[in-house]
């Protein structure tokens, strides 16, 4: 599993981010096919410094899953698994 230091984006502009991606990840129901899928396809774990966070940034180094079909991947952010938008790389959702 790796470890990168300090990745994780937290803070005032995660919190805005988070406000603003609110309507498109609450439109994201638990039982979506991207949600189905996360849970059917488990990934390793990453292990970023900072909280894990709606609206937090995941850096360029660290690999996403892509959910076929979709404009969405993933990943397991300290034991969590978190839906990521693509194109901004930001946390949307955390699945639980």
């Amino acid at each position: 599993a790796a470890t990168i230091a300090g990745a994780m984006i937290g803070g005032p502009l995660a919190i805005a981010a988070g406000a603003a991606l609110g309507a498109t990840a609450g439109a994201i129901a638990d039982d979506d096919p991207a949600i189905t899928y996360i849970r059917e396809n488990p990934a390793e774990p990453v292990y970023l410094e900072g909280e894990v966070v709606v609206g937090a940034g995941i850096p360029e180094e660290v690999e996403l899953v892509a959910i076929p079909d979709t404009p969405w991947g993933y990943l397991n952010v300290n034991g969590l698994p978190v839906l990521v938008d693509l194109s901004s790389r930001q946390v949307v959702r955390i699945v639980r």
